[in-house]
């Protein structure tokens, strides 16, 4: 078993399997960052546990299909624009991207299944597999109690934590993978497709992930919320309500973290010689003071000690 315990996001960041994304912050650090993993060879178990209230941006590898289960913090967590609560589960496919919004640190559950076992056990069921899960993300009601999936999973790591010579084996992890396949797939499915939790907005996903490219592509630049409309074509009002729905936050609020975030791994990286005025310069601070307490605030440092801190 994998298991990590971390003083900072950027580590726990990186080591999330089956998915790849980014972290803002969306309250200052409370705790530790800790991860647990266990691989039955194509299939993972993943129990996470976040420091802060965060935002996390990201898409399925193209490797895997993904749920997701939050443990704790359900109410305060918000997965492409629909609230969880604790009958909702969480499908993530490959190369869509997703967005997890959760206001308070939480724990959660994934389960990362390899494309060929998903597909496997869709032909072996295909009487009782939707075969239109396979091409969209979406947060629907379980059809059945999700209980005896996290106990499952608690199983699971602790045999793999104390007796891992019991699970991994070839006979014993196909055993576990199968279970654990089959307890997500009759947890998931049949979907009711009636449900409006199930329902996706195709254009408002586009006018998100339209103005997240063009923050990924700008770098240093800095980007204002009249930027973001004429990138996607949609009225400012539009692009709030687009924001407010699927990230939980206005553009103006997370163009702020965005620039906190990128100011501090511009921090981290920075050349001898640089300073925090030029490094701000490039992002388009001119208010040094609030930019100080902004970081503050977040990180529990002041720019200047983070780069006089730095990594080198």
């Amino acid at each position: 078993m994998s298991k990590l315990i971390c003083a900072e996001f950027d580590e726990f960041e990186e080591a999330l399997y089956g998915v790849q994304g980014h972290y803002l912050l969306r309250s200052r650090q409370q705790r530790d960052w800790r991860l647990r993993v266990v691989d039955l060879n194509g299939v993972a178990l993943m129990l996470g546990r976040e420091g802060a209230g965060t935002l996390y941006s990201g898409v399925g590898l193209p490797e895997f299909f993904n749920i997701f289960l939050p443990v704790s913090g359900r109410e305060t967590t918000v997965v492409d624009g629909q609230r969880f609560d604790h009958r909702r589960i969480g499908w993530m496919v490959p190369d869509v991207m997703f967005h997890i919004d959760a206001s308070r640190p939480a724990t959660w559950l994934t389960v990362a299944m390899s494309c060929d076992l998903v597909l496997r056990w869709a032909g072996i069921h295909e009487d009782e597999f939707d075969f239109s899960i396979l091409a969209r993300n979406l947060v629907g009601v379980a059809q059945m109690d999700v209980t005896p999936l996290v106990w499952l999973a608690h199983r699971l790591f602790h045999i793999d934590e104390h007796s891992p010579e019991d699970l991994h084996n070839p006979v014993a992890e196909h055993a576990a993978r199968t279970e654990l396949m089959d307890m997500v797939f009759h947890t998931l499915l049949p979907l009711d497709v009636s449900n409006p939790t199930v329902r996706h907005c195709l254009d408002h996903r586009r006018i998100l992930r339209e103005a997240l490219e063009l923050l990924a592509s700008l770098e240093e630049a800095p980007v204002y919320l009249e930027d973001l409309c004429a990138a996607t074509h949609a009225s400012e009002r539009t692009v709030r309500t687009v924001f407010n729905r699927y990230l939980g936050m206005s553009p103006h609020r997370y163009l702020m973290l965005y620039r906190l975030h990128a100011i501090r791994s511009a921090i981290r990286r920075a050349q001898p010689g640089e300073t925090i005025t030029s490094i701000c310069a490039r992002y388009g601070v001119w208010d040094f003071g609030r930019l100080a307490r902004q970081y503050m605030s977040y990180f529990g440092e002041l720019p200047s000690q983070a780069l006089a801190s730095r990594p080198r």
